[in-house]
């Protein structure tokens, strides 16, 4: 029998490469509350991860930016340096759309310094374009 957790994880992303972006936040968030109750920290981190970049893209800033706070939360206890980076850059993400520009700088920062780390140069030029922004106040 498959495993429930697994299943929705795999059909969200499949619906989300299906451009289906409403299904893919629905199967997202059914994931997050399995792996919640399974008590898989890391699957529930990642389910919170995608769930914010999904509830951003639509402009649920409010949804986007606790999802990302409850995965950058779960992926601080997790050796996955990579997970944490992404989930700070979500975090940014969400708190520059809702002018939570200072705690954006700060995340930025965060991921950036994780990003540089492992060598992920992509990582790394786009925290530098966020944080370079005339407007961005200092991390």
């Amino acid at each position: 029998m498959p495993d429930p957790l697994e299943q929705a994880l795999s059909r969200a992303r499949e619906a989300r490469e299906r451009g289906q972006e409403a299904e893919a936040e629905r199967l997202y968030s059914e994931a997050a509350g399995l792996a919640g109750a399974a008590d898989d920290r890391m699957a529930r981190a990642f389910a919170l991860r995608h769930l914010a970049d999904l509830a951003r893209g639509r402009g649920d800033l409010g949804l986007a930016l606790a999802s990302a706070r409850q995965a950058v939360s779960l992926y601080r206890a997790a050796p996955d340096r990579l997970a944490l980076a992404n989930a700070l850059r979500q975090e940014a993400l969400a708190l520059e759309g809702s002018n939570g520009s200072g705690g954006a700088a700060q995340a930025w920062a965060e991921a950036r310094s994780l990003y540089a780390a492992l060598d992920v140069a992509a990582g790394v030029a786009e925290c530098d374009q966020h944080l370079a922004r005339p407007d961005a106040p200092p991390a």
